[in-house]
């Protein structure tokens, strides 16, 4: 764990009641490309808020985004197989040696997803009793809503806030405002997970650094990273 300390404001996965319940979990695991893996990194670092879970008696119900399945000018979602969740499950699977179960949703062509029918209530009976041990959503941007601002933006809200007990926010990197991120939190008790309070402590030491300040940044998304860069650069000693 590093040096710096957690948020008073947040709300803590370890202080919430969650045995028996189900618990709704957004992770960051937007690791797949051409539908293989690419790196674990994501998923690896998430499995202490899932473990955490599982051990003391919730009922984890898993969901990320992969990739960018919206057209950002017709609104059209593509949800093609090579952006599905199967080779994360499969990789859950093996690690935490339980059965994962995706609801199996109807798709349409160029809305995705657009409810949340009760076909997901057989999957939650069957983690309710024990059957499987987690569910996965399908990737959370085929999901009409999820990155809209029209009337199925809170129906979507909703419809995840139904599901469970708790939510749980682990996806650090997934900063945008979208409805698994920012809007279920309106209508659902809501914590964050340990990655989540891992990041912030480090988000806090960059805003109260200790000098000299060296800042070493790197990785893909150069468009969405020069902001920060611009804010960091005020900031650090040495980039």
């Amino acid at each position: 764990m590093s040096e710096g300390k957690t948020n008073t404001r947040l709300r803590l996965l370890q202080e919430a009641d969650i045995k028996d319940k189900v618990v709704l979990i957004r992770v960051d695991h937007n690791t797949v490309k051409k539908g293989k893996i690419k790196d674990p990194t994501r998923i690896d670092a998430s499995l202490g808020t899932i473990f955490n879970v599982i051990s003391r008696g919730g009922k984890p119900i898993l969901m990320t985004h992969i990739g960018r399945p919206r057209d950002k000018k017709t609104g059209k979602i593509s949800c093609l197989p090579d952006r599905s969740v199967s080779p994360i499950v499969a990789y859950l699977q093996k690690k935490l040696r339980i059965k994962i179960e995706v609801p199996d949703f109807s798709i349409h062509p160029e809305t995705g997803i657009t409810d949340i029918d009760r076909s997901i209530w057989a999957s939650i009976f069957r983690l309710r009793e024990g059957t499987i041990g987690a569910i996965y959503l399908p990737n959370i941007r085929w999901f009409q809503g999820e990155q809209s601002n029209g009337p199925e933006r809170s129906r979507l809200a909703r419809k995840l806030a139904s599901l469970a007990g708790v939510y749980v926010n682990d996806a650090f990197g997934s900063w945008r405002p979208h409805v698994s991120t920012f809007d279920i939190t309106k209508y659902i008790p809501s914590y964050a997970g340990y990655l989540l309070q891992e990041e912030i402590k480090n988000l806090e030491m960059v805003l109260h650094p200790t000098r000299p300040f060296l800042a070493i940044v790197a990785g893909t998304k150069y468009d969405t990273k020069i902001g920060p860069v611009k804010e960091l650069y005020k900031r650090v000693d040495h980039l």
